[in-house]
């Protein structure tokens, strides 16, 4: 386990940091995050981030698509960010999933997009533990990511775009992540339609998980 986990930091430092930096830091940026998830005001609504709640995107790459989230819902103070690895944008502290290191029941908002797919279920188990840890009574959280295909031909197409950065890819849909989180005790989890990537129609599934 402490083996995969090394491997997939160092697959995401040579993404974020390696030859395909550019690319790396084009695909974080708020245009092409805004491209890829153009529903901001529904993460905004699903999430009911306002302004004097405190927000937390996990896996936030540059962190430019939180801040852009941040501004569009009004709020006071930027979000708190955190990855794997220290930048390449303005990014809080990097870390496991396993260890968050925030506050417990200091989070009011989270997203978390398109992250989790680099991991195994061990390591997804124990980032809700930790999500569950961090939520404020009230809290909401969005878990975003790549749903798998039907097509074992496209599967293992979107399992190859989906590589870099990643030590493994592992696409789940709305049945594993809601037995997963499931496992966790949360009050709520909900499907969520985000809809599918428009160009090419790639599908995703998003889990809001709710504190009461």
């Amino acid at each position: 386990m402490i083996r995969r986990r090394r491997e997939t930091r160092h697959a995401r430092e040579r993404w974020v940091f390696g030859a395909t930096a550019p690319l790396a830091r084009l695909l974080a940026s708020q245009t092409a995050m805004a491209a890829l998830t153009p529903r901001v005001a529904r993460i905004i609504d699903l999430i009911d981030l306002q302004p004097g709640k405190s927000y937390l995107d996990i896996g936030c790459g540059t962190s430019a698509f939180a801040h852009l989230i941040a501004t569009r819902a009004g709020c006071d103070e930027p979000p708190i960010t955190l990855d794997l690895v220290p930048g390449p944008g303005p990014v809080d502290a990097y870390c496991l999933p396993e260890h968050l290191p925030i506050r417990d029941g200091s989070v009011d908002c989270l997203t978390s997009l398109y992250y989790i797919r680099r991991f195994d279920d061990d390591a997804v188990h124990a980032l809700g533990n930790e999500i569950r840890r961090i939520l404020a009574p009230g809290g909401a959280a969005l878990v975003m990511e790549i749903a798998p295909m039907k097509s074992a031909l496209l599967e293992r197409a979107h399992r190859w775009l989906l590589r870099p950065g990643c030590q493994q890819v592992d696409l789940r849909g709305w049945g594993r992540l809601a037995a997963l989180f499931t496992e966790v005790g949360f009050d709520a989890i909900d499907l969520v339609n985000v809809g599918p990537f428009l160009l090419p129609p790639i599908p995703r599934v998003g889990v809001l998980l709710r504190r009461a």
